[in-house]
């Protein structure tokens, strides 16, 4: 009978030390390449009488992915990071106030955007 070659027991377990030793202390998933996400509801209103704003175009973060609201105002975004960003949105002869939103994994928050007269 042929002795098993002992390389083959110490490489798996080299591999298995090295993974464990390269996350230790590794605080924020995301610093190693594992999204998290939840989701926002963002509802634009006009400031003056809270009426929506259709048609206001919305990102989250800088992100180059924009979504427009609804006859309502509202617009969901979904896969965002967790963390919190800025909402911006704006809407021809309207700019919104940039309130913040913080993220949660596998949630749904809502911010709501006041509109103004651009200046």
């Amino acid at each position: 009978m042929k002795k098993p070659n002992v390389w083959t027991r110490v490489v798996p377990a080299c591999a298995v030390v090295a993974a464990v030793l390269g996350l230790w202390g590794c605080p924020n998933p995301n610093s190693i390449g594992v999204q998290q996400y939840g989701t926002v509801v963002v509802t634009c209103v006009q400031a003056s009488n809270n009426q929506p704003v259709a048609g206001a175009l919305v990102s989250i973060g800088g992100v180059t992915a924009q979504q427009t609201t609804d006859a309502s105002g509202k617009v969901t975004l979904t896969q965002v990071e967790i963390g919190t960003h800025e909402v911006r949105a704006n809407a021809p002869g309207l700019d919104g106030d940039n309130p913040s939103v913080t993220v949660v994994q596998d949630q749904t928050v809502q911010v709501t955007v006041h509109m103004s007269p651009s200046q």
